[in-house]
């Protein structure tokens, strides 16, 4: 590994899901965004891969006994933090089969987490419009006991240290998005907005919390018409609120970022898709998508001198 180049490990995921066929199109086709600083990784079976490019190989056995995507996640990780890596681009896996193979861990993030020790967000860009997720993977019923204030706090903080790290915004703009319909009415059909979240979000200098619909549709609309939106960035109370809002506006070009680790890591906002696998239906674009989004943004922090 040359010291004066920008490292970057990645996983193309489960190996019978769509990762690993975009991510053979992409390397096929010369679609990928090589950069003479940076040295990408890859972690994985050198008999699934049809084409290596400008990719080192780390050699990460398919082993019928355990869970290769997991396997190739936790070497990545490792050679992240130990090789001092810049940034993660991992492949979607099944969460499912990640359980059956008894992993405790409800996804990626949550192993990122727990691997590096920290606490991780989540956060979806797609273009200027940013959307940040106070939950993530659990029942809708636990959400609200969920939001205290020390888990705003949490958020806010490792979200303005990447604006101003990656994005250079040192004063952001951030919006909350309301818990109930209508932002609960003032009380008339769900009362944590007006008992708790007003005074959190004055406390800690953000905007809110908006009724949801206003909130998602005028920041949607900025999007599809190309316009800046008017925050830098939506804070979602759960993840159903708003991804499949996401999904269906960017067509999947929308690019999860686990942020608040020692690297940055990015994904496709997709999932395995098994049922299209081997049929040339699926879309490489988002996976794409997923890799410039890592080279671009640690492109703005590293120091190559």
């Amino acid at each position: 590994m040359q010291k004066n180049k920008i490292k970057i490990a990645l996983t193309y995921g489960d190996e019978a899901g769509i990762g690993l066929e975009v991510l053979n199109f992409i390397l096929q086709n010369n679609l990928f965004p090589f950069k003479d600083n940076f040295e990408i990784y890859l972690f994985g079976d050198s008999s699934l891969i049809k084409e290596i490019g400008q990719l080192n190989l780390i050699q990460v056995n398919l082993d019928t006994k355990s869970e290769h995507s997991f396997e190739c996640l936790k070497l990545a990780t490792e050679t992240c933090l130990e090789a001092n890596f810049a940034g993660l681009i991992t492949g979607p896996i099944n969460k499912a089969k990640w359980a059956k193979s008894g992993h405790k861990f409800k996804g990626q993030t949550e192993f990122l987490a727990f691997k590096c020790q920290t606490a991780a967000e989540m956060l979806f860009m797609a273009d200027n419009w940013l959307i940040l997720l106070l939950t993530r993977h659990i029942a809708l019923k636990q959400v609200p006991e969920s939001l205290n204030y020390e888990r705003f706090e949490q958020s806010i903080k490792t979200l303005k240290d990447f604006l101003q790290k990656y994005l250079k915004i040192k004063n952001p703009k951030i919006a909350l998005a309301g818990l109930n319909p209508h932002g609960g009415e003032n009380g008339e059909i769900g009362d944590e907005e007006k008992l708790y979240w007003n005074n959190w979000a004055k406390d800690l200098n953000i905007a809110g919390p908006f009724s949801p619909d206003y909130i998602w549709t005028s920041s949607a609309k900025a999007y599809l018409q190309k316009q800046k939106p008017e925050y830098d960035t939506y804070l979602a109370p759960y993840h159903d609120q708003v991804l499949p809002l996401i999904k269906t506006i960017t067509n999947f070009l929308a690019v999860n970022i686990s942020i608040g680790l020692p690297f940055l890591r990015t994904s496709p906002d997709h999932g395995t898709a098994y049922d299209i696998v081997g049929q040339n239906k699926a879309d490489h674009k988002p996976f794409l998508q997923a890799i410039k989004t890592c080279l671009d943004l640690c492109s703005q922090v590293i120091d190559l001198k």
